[in-house]
């Protein structure tokens, strides 16, 4: 992976109109750290409804459930639920511009709350894009697509003041993922300044691994759900940074993202604390 030096194709429009400053060389690093999350946080969700017959229960993995323990609390996550197809994924992610505030339970945040709010933000030409506050000084731009699908093209680090945009976007929440399905992609990086938007900086590949891992009952302070789980795992290079990350997000019809685990472990010449790794859990809605 290389750093380019010449000018370069204008990434994708998601984030056309926004202002940044030019920080340290190294920040760019820190950059490519939040893109690992922000893949990770690229989740395919399914709906769960009345139970089949052949609609399968599939046990928490051992490892995925020790991580899940020493994340989000021994009492959390309990017994596993028949698990469907997805069908509607504007049921398991709502646009609606209304907070619904979380609690760190694990990681540099723990104890502290966090509030998500959805922003719509118009494009030229009609065109609009979501902006979804994901950690603390991450920002995730979502779309939807014709066929329901809702994607992630681009995430914005606002602490490194940096755009980092992946190809194709990050999967989001998929229609038709079925229950214990992996689907597995490649996805070329591309890390900018916003105020240099046509000097790529870094560019690099990640491997995806994306696992609809079955649905379960959730107790978070908000109240009980059967929520589906998402496990996404990322492995590749940009620039000198190499990155192993997972993530576990579980949604549920109506409050949708109801508990959340970032994990990340990057290496370059040293390694990145994340302000957005650890687990969370819901508190109101």
């Amino acid at each position: 992976m290389t750093k380019n030096k010449s000018n370069s194709t204008r990434p994708n429009e998601a984030l056309d109109g926004a202002t940044w400053n030019r920080s340290n060389s190294n920040a760019i690093y820190r950059a490519f750290s939040r893109i690992v999350i922000g893949v990770a946080l690229g989740l395919t969700l399914m709906e769960p409804s009345m139970a089949l017959a052949a609609d399968p229960i599939l046990p928490l993995p051992p490892e995925d459930q020790k991580t899940i323990v020493k994340q989000l609390g021994a009492d959390v996550v309990g017994e596993a639920l028949p698990s469907k197809p997805i069908e509607d994924p504007g049921k398991l992610f709502s646009f609606d511009h209304k907070p619904v505030t979380y609690r760190f339970t694990s990681g540099k945040n723990k104890g502290k709350g966090q509030t998500l709010v959805p922003t719509k933000v118009e494009r030229p030409g009609g065109k609009f894009v979501w902006r979804v506050q994901l950690a603390p000084t991450l920002i995730g731009f979502l779309r939807q697509m014709p066929d329901g699908d809702i994607v992630m093209p681009a995430v914005e680090d606002t602490g490194a003041e940096a755009l980092v945009v992946t190809t194709p976007a990050n999967l989001f929440v998929i229609k038709g993922m079925n229950p214990g399905e992996t689907r597995t992609s490649s996805q070329q990086i591309s890390v900018r300044y916003l105020d240099d938007i046509n000097d790529e900086e870094w560019s690099g590949t990640l491997r995806t691994y994306y696992t609809y891992v079955g649905t379960y009952r959730l107790k978070v302070p908000a109240g009980t759900f059967d929520a589906i789980l998402l496990r996404t795992k990322v492995d590749g290079k940009v620039g000198p940074a190499r990155t192993r990350a997972a993530s576990y997000s579980f949604f549920a019809p109506g409050p949708g993202l109801v508990a959340m685990i970032l994990q990340q472990n990057v290496t370059a010449f040293w390694i990145y604390n994340i302000d957005g790794a650890g687990g969370k859990v819901l508190t109101s809605r």
